[in-house]
């Protein structure tokens, strides 16, 4: 057993945390474990002390003194946590763009450091497995409105905040393998580990019937389900199963004689039209380009100002654990559009304005506001239950129909967040902090 350096602990923090006096005990930064030297003092001024060569070997860093736990299981002094934002890449581009992921992950670091232990930003280039450490970066402002990346080598973390930002990024071979093999590691928790598909997070909600009405009919498309699906519905909306942003969506709506018309939603939206389902497969094929789609019953959206609506809502788990609201708004379709996405020209109100005009009784509104939530739980339970991975945040789309009825239009498990808002900085501010306080309670701190 090699023995490094030590670690000096106060007698009220031993009886404090219930620690057994040994000689030499081991201690775990991250995924590093190290035997050192226990030394208790009653003349200590903290907690407790590292000597140098020790936090030099668990690789150590943090300016701040790390959280301290006892495990009890295996008999091991815990400091932490240590927190690890995994990406693709790390840009450092000189035009700072505020709905940008660079952004995203300077706000992160930002954050970071303001809460207990170690937050690193990494990429699975930077990971050394040999020793189980990575390079992993952070943040430093040196002026008002400048700063610059800096790096240390740190160890594995005790909790994966999976940050990767794309599909095309999360297939790549070295991000699925080393995803893979941090979620394998018996001192990690990994959560949000990938993006959804459509077709898969329906056939989960189907499982739980407290769902069933909040869900639109959705088929795999084919041509056989497209054409049953046309004699139910006067509008459908065929969507890409891995989709996001909106792009790809064709909005089709039957005509009194018999013929469709149907909207691509790309960068611009394209209109066409077909006599039947086989011809609008066939015209449609290209803007499809043979992605798995499937076929969705359309919903009579409510208006608000001649505008169909949708509600936007991150759905967080806060430090406790425990699932919460930490931030909703309502997206208005742009004029002449029925998809209310941000990137395709839609605009942004606030949700109690939206809801004051629909339903103007406050108990009304109230027990909707209750409903939504009671929905999104119910649906975040069900999708870690059944798909056996752990999510910290969702970004849930919900349709509010004519009649005042709920309806599921998307989960996406990769919320963007942006740091420029028309509404609260403190809002705006805790749909960052979040990921990072439910992490240090993965922990187990």
């Amino acid at each position: 057993m090699k023995i490094t350096g030590r670690i000096i602990i106060a007698d009220s923090l031993m009886r404090e945390l219930n620690i057994p006096f040994h000689k030499y005990i081991m201690v775990r930064s991250g995924s590093l474990k190290v035997y050192t030297e226990l030394v208790v003092s009653n003349k200590l001024s903290g907690n407790y002390e590292l000597s140098s060569d020790l936090a030099q070997r668990l690789n150590i860093h943090s300016r701040k003194k790390l959280l301290i736990r006892y495990d009890h299981l295996f008999d091991m002094l815990h400091l932490g946590p240590t927190i690890g934002i995994l990406t693709t890449a790390l840009r450092n581009e000189s035009e700072y763009e505020p709905t940008s992921l660079q952004a995203e992950l300077i706000f992160l670091s930002k954050i970071a450091n303001t809460l207990p232990g170690q937050i690193y930003i990494f990429t699975p280039s930077s990971i050394n497995w040999s020793n189980l450490t990575t390079r992993g970066y952070y943040y430093r402002q040196t002026t008002a409105d400048r700063g610059i990346w800096l790096s240390a080598i740190f160890p594995l973390p005790d909790v994966v905040y999976d940050r990767v930002s794309t599909r095309k990024g999360e297939l790549r071979t070295q991000i699925r393998d080393a995803k893979h093999q941090l979620m394998s590691m018996e001192n990690i928790k990994y959560f949000n580990p990938s993006f959804l598909n459509k077709w898969k997070v329906h056939q989960i909600m189907m499982t739980n019937p407290e769902l069933h009405q909040y869900l639109p009919e959705t088929r795999e498309l084919t041509q056989d389900n497209f054409e049953h699906m046309l004699i139910k519905y006067p509008v459908l909306y065929l969507k890409p199963g891995n989709g996001s942003l909106g792009m790809g969506i064709i909005r089709v709506s039957s005509e009194s004689n018999g013929g469709l018309k149907y909207v691509v939603h790309r960068r611009k939206r394209i209109r066409g039209q077909a006599e039947s389902a086989k011809q609008l497969m066939s015209k449609t094929k290209a803007y499809r380009s043979d992605r798995p789609y499937i076929v969705q019953q359309g919903i009579a959206l409510a208006t608000f100002r001649g505008r169909p609506f949708d509600l936007r809502i991150i759905f967080q788990k806060n430090g406790q654990g425990k699932w919460q609201i930490s931030k909703k708004f309502v997206r208005l379709a742009p004029p002449g559009s029925s998809v209310a996405n941000l990137s395709s020209g839609g605009s942004v109100e606030t949700s109690r304005k939206v809801m004051n005009a629909l339903f103007k009784n406050k108990e009304i509104i109230e027990k909707k506001n209750q409903e939504i939530y009671n929905f999104c739980l119910t649906l975040a339970n069900t999708l870690e239950l059944s798909s056996g991975q752990i999510f910290g945040e969702l970004g849930l789309d919900i349709g509010i129909d004519k009649h005042g009825e709920l309806w599921l239009i998307e989960v996406n498990s990769k919320p963007r967040k942006t740091t420029e808002t028309g509404f609260s900085k403190i809002i705006m501010k805790n749909t960052f902090k979040r990921p990072l306080e439910y992490s240090t309670y993965l922990a187990g701190f």
